[in-house]
């Protein structure tokens, strides 16, 4: 039954990721501007609060990717400890 619903979330996540894909596609300004934004918010994050996301290829990517639902991501899998923390 659990395998059912994580499987039901990831379809989705993954439909509400290609809605906004094909809206930022339309306008690829507002994607280069929500990644550098999004990118930028990673690193005052870290800064700042100390979250403790660790900065490498595989965060930024996702960020930049992702924008701000790329860094809410992270961050829900950081603070879950299920990704993204240091030992």
């Amino acid at each position: 039954m659990a395998k059912q619903r994580i499987e039901l979330g990831t379809l989705i996540v993954a439909l509400i990721v290609l809605v906004l894909l094909l809206v930022f596609i339309q306008n690829p300004i507002a994607l280069l501007i929500n990644s550098i934004f999004a990118i930028v918010l990673l690193f005052l994050l870290n800064l700042i609060f100390n979250v403790g996301i660790p900065i490498n290829i595989i965060t930024v990517l996702i960020v930049a990717v992702g924008g701000i639902i790329g860094l809410l991501l992270v961050l829900l899998l950081r603070f879950s400890n299920l990704a993204f923390y240091t030992e």
